[in-house]
């Protein structure tokens, strides 16, 4: 099927040829049609061709049924398309470049690692996070030295006696 065939005109023609073999003795069976209907549909409509051969029994089911299924799926895909949704123009990912500019773009860029590897992420490196309470890049709120946290006890209590004595027990 080229990719400029809508799938009304690649059933004619596929409907043309059994009627040739029908012309020249043969009969060509609704499994064979069907057959050849999914193994040339374009890249776009492999998912609903993997979805019929997943769930369908392929072997038995009409040729009518197998493109009534597709004409459904492409619909759908063509809806989607002009809802106005924002699309990366087919791709599935954005390039490094792409998703910094997309970014910058509604409203700044997020960027915090500033090129370097996270400890976390088990790269190696000595990056830190950035403190939530001063902003500041290179170490976390619990290190933050702005952070007041009450000083520890120097020393311990000591008890003198036993420690039944003292109630401890």
């Amino acid at each position: 099927m080229a990719s400029s065939d809508t799938l009304d005109e690649f059933a004619g023609k596929l409907g043309g040829m059994a009627a040739r073999y029908a012309v020249l003795g043969s009969t060509l069976e609704d499994a064979a049609l069907v057959k050849k209907l999914l193994d040339s549909m374009p890249d776009r409509l492999y998912a609903a061709v993997a979805g019929i051969e997943q769930f369908c029994d392929v072997s038995t089911m009409p040729f009518e049924e197998a493109l009534g299924r597709l004409k459904a799926f492409d619909e759908r895909l063509r809806r989607r398309g002009q809802a106005g949704s924002e699309s990366a123009d087919g791709q599935l990912m954005f390039t490094t470049a792409q998703w910094r500019a997309r970014e910058r773009q509604r409203g700044g860029a997020r960027d915090y690692d500033d090129g370097a590897r996270s400890e976390a992420s088990g790269f190696g490196g000595n990056r830190k996070g950035r403190c939530y309470k001063c902003g500041e890049q290179g170490h976390f709120k619990r290190d933050c030295p702005r952070w007041k946290k009450a000083p520890a006890p120097e020393h311990a209590l000591l008890v003198d006696g036993d420690a039944e004595d003292a109630g401890l027990l």
